[in-house]
C-alpha cells in the first residue's frame, strides 16, 4: 500500500506539523507483472480531518504500469477519486 500524507510545516519547520489529509492506495493483486490494479482513498481533509471518520472520496486505477514513477501512480488515483477528467 501506498500512503501519501498532505501535510503543512507551519514557517518551514518540520517539528511544527498539521496533517491534512491522507491519501491510501492499495494494490488489490488482480494485476500482472507489468501493470496494477489500485483502489484509492481519500481521508477527510482540512477541517473535516478527525472529525468525520471513514473515506471521503473513493477511486480506481487499473492496468497502472509500474515501472513509472510512483508520482504517476500517485497523480491518477487523485484523479481518479475526485473525478477529475
Amino acid at each position: 500500500m501506498v500512503v501519501v500524507t498532505i501535510a503543512l510545516w507551519k514557517k518551514g519547520n518540520p517539528n511544527d506539523v498539521t496533517v491534512l489529509g491522507v491519501a491510501k492506495i492499495a494494490n488489490d493483486g488482480t494485476g500482472d507483472i507489468t501493470h496494477g490494479n489500485y483502489n484509492v482513498d481519500l481521508s477527510h481533509a482540512g477541517k473535516y480531518l478527525g472529525k468525520r471518520k471513514g473515506i471521503w472520496k473513493a477511486g480506481r486505477v487499473e492496468r497502472h504500469r509500474k515501472k513509472l514513477s510512483p508520482y504517476h501512480l500517485v497523480y491518477k488515483a487523485l484523479k481518479a477519486a475526485l473525478q477529475i477528467k
